[in-house]
């Protein structure tokens, strides 16, 4: 009898089977990859993936033998299987499929291999003739026999091919990731469901989404959002004529909320596929866009709602909107600073319930960042890729959708487009500023005009714009900071928006410290931050003097409005999002926006950030800075050099060389073999490039979170998630020049603490003080 698990403590008779443990992994893995056609590949995978424990050396190694490796086999098996057929036609088929299908084998515990690897980690080593001959035999009759390579073929043909049967590297490589997610999470739930039955049972079922209809109805009436009958366009025209600040535009602005909202809710019927909406500040893109995912998620049997945002300022305030409409059990909201309200020293039920639905994001509507969704489409790792499965059949809102960067927008694209075509999910590009997405000379990767359809009439979108104008804007020559903080302290209420945690903590400074003046910015903690925040919101509504100095974490979806905002200059769709925190519900006549270059020089090493002051320029002077037309002219300026799109060659990376074998059929002469560089790949595509370190913030710790972290002998994972909320990301250079100075102690190994409260201000948070000039810690937002 061959194993594939043991149970401590138990007799052999009790450990899980090979066959049994083979057959659940292939019916789970088939069931995930069925939503996109392909269950008999995953069926495959699951069959396959573990042959290599069918051999003397591993079930020797659960008797506490020496560790083996059990993955190669699979895949060398699955090629052995296929290549011997008698036609050479599928033969060379399975030539290519094998190989294709050996990367997820290969990597379902490591990780997605490169083809080549200097370290001898890569497919084509770990395949080649030499490496295969030491092996240690197995025992192929313990495996199921694959479905025939041509079954395989037809049905990973739509998947992997572009405009009918040419295979594209990218498509391949994009489909492999998403079966190596059937596989590797099909994988650890047969083997918690067997190991740890106790956990598995406490896995939450998904609700259904077509109560949720009926609850956001009830959460729109209750909140007074819902119209007494639809809004026709033509109210819109006469509400845009309307004075701002008067009751008439007031009642324009509550108009164009509802008109907006069951533009989204009529669009729902529409097939899925690629969806824009965009929607002037404050024009209510939140509950529109969620209007929308739930009807028509539940009108085409979608699966889940995905809300992707770029900042976790931004999360915390969306994920409270959708608890309070839909419940707390619906909403799963998982990034970096989320601690779930139950979980404290003892994990409890419901704590360890999130924590299991993070891993594969098991639910109704979950709510994450942008770098945890994209990095994600492009991992190689297996706790990373677990979930992508789950977002197959799914709507995904993309919120403030052009913050995508810009050296990442081709393989951003190409992800998008994938999901959209050939995994059934829904995207709804949804931002105030809806980028040039469009292909054109300048963005020939980007979406043929008749894939994206608009959500909102474009029609209506000049009269939208125009109700929603609250401001008026002016770009000024260079501020030095003894210039801009006395106008800001001539201000009773007034923000400032910087581009950098320096700045903005050197101007807060200048400024003198007094209890009217605020400071925001990523050196504080998460905690910390919520706080001011919410002091801030208290002083405006008393209208008590106010003035604040921030970073740019204030002007995403940040519910709060100023009469006078200060923006540094950076691209047009980021003082866009600055504009919308003044006057933001048009409560007043005009409020003021004042675009000024600042005195320090931006550094070079800034491409991104200068690349959109430079587009900005150019269409500065336009007569509506926030129409749709000057929007679109700016982000054709933003992507006028194509080769930036993909900077760090990101899709160069996934290629298709064509061998020969002279013993095929002449047909088949010529088998295209896929080099895709998975591990360089996920090394490469960050957001944030430069590597961080979490510092704790001693004097913020509640006391049993600091008891804990000193004398507990090993620290859980929940408690490493509670840390996040009072910590600060720094960079790495910037950790070790503060440990050398012995500011810093390390804990567990791992968890580096800024004891007592040196170094740490309550106005402006973490003291890093580096050297003198401009370090990387100026390009944190």
């Amino acid at each position: 009898m061959l194993y594939a698990h043991t149970l401590a403590g138990h007799p052999k008779k009790d450990w899980q089977t090979l066959q049994e443990h083979l057959d659940n992994v292939g019916r789970l893995a088939a069931d995930f990859a069925s939503l996109f056609g392909a269950a008999r590949t995953g069926a495959t995978l699951g069959t396959h993936h573990d042959a290599g424990k069918a051999t003397e050396g591993f079930q020797r190694r659960l008797e506490g033998g020496l560790r083996v490796d059990h993955s190669t086999a699979g895949a060398v098996l699955l090629g052995q299987r296929w290549e011997a057929s008698p036609s050479r036609q599928t033969a060379a088929l399975g030539t290519m499929l094998s190989r294709f299908l050996a990367y997820p084998i290969l990597g379902h515990h490591g990780g997605l291999p490169d083809a080549g690897s200097e370290y001898g980690t890569g497919l084509d080593h770990r395949l080649a003739p030499g490496n295969i001959q030491n092996l240690p035999s197995w025992d192929p009759a313990a495996i199921p026999l694959p479905a025939s390579p041509m079954d395989i073929y037809q049905e990973m043909l739509p998947l992997i091919c572009k405009q009918g049967r040419h295979p594209d590297p990218f498509r391949i490589c994009f489909a492999l990731r998403m079966l190596f997610s059937c596989l590797v999470d099909a994988d650890y739930l047969d083997t918690e469901r067997f190991c740890t039955p106790d956990i598995y049972r406490l896995r939450p079922a998904v609700p259904a989404l077509s109560p949720l209809a009926v609850r956001l109805e009830d959460y729109l009436h209750r909140k007074g959002f819902l119209h007494a009958s639809r809004v026709a366009p033509e109210e819109l025209e006469a509400g845009a004529a309307a004075p701002c600040g008067s009751s008439e535009r007031q009642k324009a602005i509550a108009l164009a909320r509802s008109f907006i909202r069951e533009q989204c809710e009529q669009a729902a019927a529409a097939a899925p596929g690629l969806f824009s909406l965009t929607v002037p500040t404050g024009g209510g893109k939140t509950l529109s866009s969620l209007s929308f995912a739930i009807r028509h998620a539940i009108r085409h049997d979608l699966r889940r709602i995905i809300f992707v945002v770029p900042y976790t300022s931004i999360i915390e305030q969306n994920a409270q909107i959708f608890r309070e409409a839909l419940g707390d059990e619906v909403v799963l909201e998982h990034h970096s600073n989320f601690v779930h309200p139950d979980e404290g020293d003892d994990e409890s039920t419901a704590s360890l319930q999130y924590r299991l639905s993070t891993e594969n994001w098991e639910a109704a509507v979950i709510v994450t960042t942008s770098v945890q969704f994209f990095e994600s489409l492009f991992s190689c790792k297996p706790s990373r890729c677990r979930k992508l499965h789950n977002i197959a059949r799914s709507v995904v809102i993309l919120d403030e959708a052009q913050m995508i960067p810009v050296p990442f927008v081709a393989p951003c694209v190409e992800a998008l487009r994938s999901l959209a075509g050939h995994y059934g999910t829904s995207i709804v590009l949804c931002t105030a500023t809806q980028p040039a997405l469009l292909r054109s000379t300048a963005l020939p990767c980007g979406f043929e005009p008749d894939e994206v359809r608009s959500l909102v009439p474009e029609a209506t979108l000049p009269a939208l714009f125009r109700i929603f104008e609250r401001v008026r804007t002016t770009f000024e020559p260079m501020l030095t900071d003894a210039e801009l903080g006395a106008r800001l302290l001539a201000e009773r209420q007034v923000l400032c928006i910087l581009n950098s945690r320096r700045h903005a903590r050197a101007l807060f400074e200048r400024c003198g410290k007094n209890e009217d003046l605020f400071h925001l910015s990523a050196y504080m903690t998460p905690c910390h931050r919520s706080r001011t925040l919410q002091t801030i919101r208290e002083r405006l509504a008393s209208g008590l003097p106010c003035r604040v100095i921030s970073t740019s974490l204030i002007e995403c979806g940040v519910d709060i409005s100023f009469p006078v905002v200060y923006r540094e200059r950076n691209g047009l769709d980021v003082i866009a999002q600055a504009a919308g925190r003044c006057n933001r519900h048009g409560e007043r006549e005009l409020g003021q926006v004042c675009v000024f270059d600042g005195e320090q020089p931006v550094p070079l090493r800034a491409a991104d950030l200068n690349r959109r002051r430079e587009a900005c320029a150019l269409v500065q002077d336009a007569d509506d800075l926030f129409g749709p037309a000057t929007i679109r002219r700016y982000f054709q300026a933003l992507y006028s050099h194509p080769e930036l799109l993909d900077e760090h060659a990101i899709l160069r990376k996934m290629k298709l060389v064509t061998s020969s074998n002279a013993a095929l059929d002449p047909r088949f002469y010529r088998i295209p073999k896929l080099d895709a560089d998975f591990a360089e790949i996920d090394r490469t595509f960050q957001f944030i490039e430069s590597q961080t370190d979490s510092v704790v913030i001693e004097s913020q710790l509640p006391e049993e979170l600091r008891t804990c972290l000193r004398n507990a002998q090993a620290l859980p994972s929940r408690v490493f998630r509670r840390l996040q909320s009072y910590s600060v990301q720094v960079y790495r250079w910037e950790r070790e020049a503060m440990e050398q100075a012995g500011r810093l102690e390390c804990l567990h190994d791992c968890v580096y603490l800024l004891s007592g409260g040196l170094g740490y201000a309550e106005d402006t948070g973490l003291d890093v003080r580096m050297a003198d000039g401009i370090s990387s810690a100026d390009l944190v937002f």
